[in-house]
């Protein structure tokens, strides 16, 4: 029998681990296939069974309301553009309409705020720390969206343990009843740092190059995500190509090795090409989908927006 950890459980149903807690409590009696053998993990039949008792009866603590779709930000290997892509994701998302808050999760290493051209006074780590409160640590961005700052050059964040990140994954979810779209700028690689950010997202965009190493580390943070239970949308998107054709290629390969030896589908996002608007970007801080609006990439990324709106609730 499947089963999945609490935390994932409860960004499964849209709720924080308390109200998972109080729902698992509520129902024991009734509550098929629970046991006290992994308190921290959940059969995946019982969330299921949860999500039909929320659908007939609400859910508790949200609501009713719709809340914001969380997507994952990744890659497997750094270098791969995979801050650029988020934090202009984001911008455009936001420039659409959505209310969208970017949370950088590259703990130790964020760098999210310097692509935005934002000096947070306050990031994730004074809120661990017990320095802020949560909504001291959210800042305006570009386009109008909110950000939160992981800090950078943290070796605290960096080794933040599993608690740590646990408490980090609940304070991120409870941002959902107030925005459209959360987006996690997460980290590079295969480490719990990365994975767990992963498994709270509603979807994950993997990012790579046509660089055989970086395609190799993409298939190896898909290969990891899948074999750790992870069934939710992953999403491609191709960096920093020459030719549509190229990115074809790129996608092909990910796509053949996916099916192949992990039985699993990856979903294709889009491109976006090599742009000498994107370095023009960095340099003056600013997304480039501001920096520049009539560029090839931003026209490209448009593209790659409007297919990631249609796994979005719409709009009341």
């Amino acid at each position: 029998m499947e089963r999945i950890t609490t935390t994932e459980a409860a960004s499964r149903l849209g709720i924080d681990q308390a109200s998972l807690a109080r729902l698992l409590q509520q129902h024991r009696n009734v509550i098929p296939g629970l046991d006290a053998q992994e308190p921290d993990k959940l059969p995946v039949e019982v969330v299921n069974f949860l999500a039909q008792l929320m659908r007939n009866q609400g859910k508790p603590g949200a609501a009713n309301k719709q809340l914001a779709t969380v997507i994952a930000v990744t890659s497997g290997k750094g270098g791969v553009g995979k801050t650029s892509v988020s934090v202009n994701i984001a911008t455009e998302l936001s420039l659409r309409g959505h209310r969208t808050v970017l949370v950088d999760v590259d703990l130790g290493l964020a760098n999210a705020h310097i692509l935005a051209g934002k000096a947070p006074g306050k990031t994730l780590f004074d809120w661990l720390a017990g320095r802020a409160e949560f909504p001291e640590i959210v800042v305006d961005g570009p386009g109008g969206m909110k950000m939160i700052s992981g800090g950078s050059g943290v070796k605290e964040l960096a080794d933040l343990d599993d608690g740590g990140r646990t408490r980090l994954v609940e304070a991120i979810m409870a941002l959902r009843p107030h925005c459209d779209v959360v987006i996690l700028d997460t980290g590079a690689g295969i480490s719990s740092g990365v994975t767990d950010f992963v498994a709270a997202a509603d979807h994950t965009i993997v990012v790579t190059t046509s660089n055989f190493a970086a395609i190799a580390d993409a298939y190896g943070i898909v290969k990891v995500l899948v074999q750790g239970g992870y069934r939710k949308p992953m999403h491609m998107v191709v960096n920093r190509v020459r030719s549509p054709e190229e990115a074809e290629q790129v996608f092909k390969k990910l796509q053949g090795c996916t099916q192949r030896f992990l039985n699993n589908e990856l979903n294709w996002l889009g491109l976006l090409p090599e742009d000498h608007s994107v370095e023009g970007a960095v340099l003056q801080r600013t997304p480039f989908c501001e920096a520049y609006p009539a560029s090839v990439v931003t026209k490209y990324l448009k593209k790659v927006v409007a297919a990631l709106e249609r796994y979005l609730p719409k709009r009341s």
